[in-house]
């Protein structure tokens, strides 16, 4: 293997021993590589502190510049065991392999680390480890340029075993992995199909309903299927350059306005010292550039490319200060050139540096395109946000998510296994009991992403145990009910009233769209 991979591996390993580190020091910033692998991020205030960056997670953007070795990924995964990071949880693999690294913990500190195979797909889950090796014998933080002898075999032990695991289930796993995303695509189009039609007949959606439902990632998978016409896979590289072409995403705020979103004055340094202001595209102009010109580019306009911008939290912003005068031309009646406006700074097209800047196609005016679809995210019982006005409502159509229509977001995470069943169960009961109570409905329910908090509760080998649950509820869910509860006359009695459903010491059924006690 060349020096190259050798050196981005040794990265891996440096950065994740900082990381545990770190964490398991109460962030002492004497540690080892805290100054090139953690503060750069801390800094920015942007540093994921636990996630799985083989599911997805942020944190595998904190390796990202060296995850990719010999065409595949490597991938860090950090999840203390109640608050400990001396976990098996906390590891790095290979994706799609049980052959990890886990960390090997003196008395204060990491002093190694070791090869490991971890049988995930065996109950109970059965660990080996092999090849330990100290931190200094592998050269780690001596800032050479050069990997040793040591580091060498380690990585070549790493890489065989790699190869070896490939060689014994290739043919198994493609015959496997083809059929499996086969199916599981058709499955997802098919559940998908409704709501798909919706956006594509009104154009613009928004996603109303109980917190925690996942309706940010949902827009993101539905982004991707509307695009793609079918599931999207990351690891195509033609799938990903379509998304990455043809879609955006925007989180909405308070302080986000008119010149975020559409258009507005930038400064703009000359390099002598003197600052002055340009006319500027925002993300979402930007963005209806982009798909007219695809738009312009088919002759059956019919097949043009479909390109979605999903707006999160699209109530958090004062929506009349953020679209202007596209209050008009968002309305679906009115995409395409007979929406066509005049923008606040129109005046200053034919003075913009860039040349695809001075007009909108072939107009002086300012349209959103027929391939254009918006999706929009809100929960509309959050008190400390702007209600939408009822001539903003109309241009949209509204989709409610329900908490139990995202249950698959727990059945279908492989790493809790059996215990996804209880979860669900409690999950359904806790929400009932919500029904229960006056003064509460369906967009008050909890959703599946809180119970899926449970999974940093586990113990190593992945089971549920009873102070599992009562951090769950202390940390995650306690909080939530109590604000949904806050000025109400019996919110004590209401809460040991949820505590008790929670913990399955009562259990609730809805009959004939009535909630009773059982």
């Amino acid at each position: 293997m060349d020096t190259e991979s050798i050196l981005k591996f040794k990265k891996i390993l440096e950065y994740f021993v900082a990381h545990l580190n770190y964490m398991e020091s109460g962030k002492s910033q004497d540690i080892p590589g805290y100054a090139q692998y953690i503060k750069p991020y801390e800094d920015k205030g942007n540093f994921a502190q636990t996630g799985q960056g083989y599911n997805g997670g942020t944190i595998q953007n904190q390796i990202k510049d060296w995850e990719m070795i010999d065409d595949e990924k490597l991938c860090v995964n950090i999840q203390p065991n109640f608050g400990s990071y001396r976990s098996r949880k906390c590891y790095l693999n290979w994706i799609r392999t049980g052959i990890n690294i886990f960390a090997q913990w003196g008395d204060n500190q990491i002093n190694g680390v070791s090869i490991g195979f971890s049988y995930w797909w065996k109950k109970p889950i059965d660990y080996k480890i092999v090849k330990p090796e100290s931190l200094d014998k592998l050269g780690l933080y001596d800032n050479s340029d050069q990997p040793n002898s040591e580091l060498i075999k380690f990585f070549d032990y790493f890489m065989n075993e790699i190869k070896e695991f490939h060689r014994k289930t290739s043919k198994y796993y493609k015959a496997v992995s083809e059929f499996y995303r086969d199916t599981e695509s058709k499955k997802k189009l098919h559940e998908n199909n409704d709501i798909i039609n919706t956006i594509l007949a009104n154009r613009n959606v928004i996603f109303t309903g109980a917190p925690g439902t996942g309706k940010t990632y949902w827009t993101k998978e539905l982004a991707a299927q509307i695009i793609l016409n079918d599931v999207y896979d990351e690891r195509d590289p033609a799938q990903k350059s379509m998304i990455d072409e043809q879609y955006d995403f925007v989180q909405f705020h308070p302080s986000y306005d008119y010149t975020d979103f559409v258009e507005g004055l930038r400064p703009v340094d000359d390099g002598n010292g003197n600052i002055s202001f340009r006319r500027e595209d925002g993300i979402f102009m930007a963005f209806c550039r982009k798909a007219l010109k695809a738009y312009n580019e088919v002759e059956d306009k019919q097949d043009a490319p479909k390109y979605v911008f999903v707006i999160d939290e699209i109530n958090r912003g004062e929506l009349s200060k953020i679209f202007g005068e596209l209050f008009f031309s968002i309305d679906p009646g009115y995409r395409g050139v007979k929406g066509k406006v005049k923008t606040q700074y129109h005046n200053l097209w034919k003075n913009s540096v860039d040349e695809t800047q001075k007009r909108f196609g072939d107009t002086d005016f300012f349209y959103i395109p027929e391939n254009v679809y918006i999706i929009g995210t809100m929960n509309d019982i959050d008190r400390s946000v702007e209600c939408m006005d009822f001539a903003m409502r109309r241009r949209f159509a509204f989709k409610e998510v329900l908490a139990s229509d995202r249950l698959n977001m727990i059945s279908n995470d492989k790493t809790l296994g059996k215990a996804s069943d209880e979860i669900i169960k409690r999950l359904e009961n806790l929400n009932l009991c919500i029904l229960s109570i006056q003064g509460l409905s369906s967009a008050y329910q909890i959703g599946a992403a809180y119970f899926l908090k449970l999974k940093n509760y586990l113990k190593d080998d992945n089971s549920i145990a009873p102070e599992s649950w009562e951090s769950l509820w202390k940390n995650h869910i306690y909080g939530l009910l109590f604000e949904y509860l806050r000025g109400f006359p019996d919110a004590q009695e209401s809460l040991d009233q949820l505590y008790e459903a929670f913990q399955l010491k009562s259990t609730y059924s809805q009959v004939n769209g009535k909630v009773i006690k059982s």
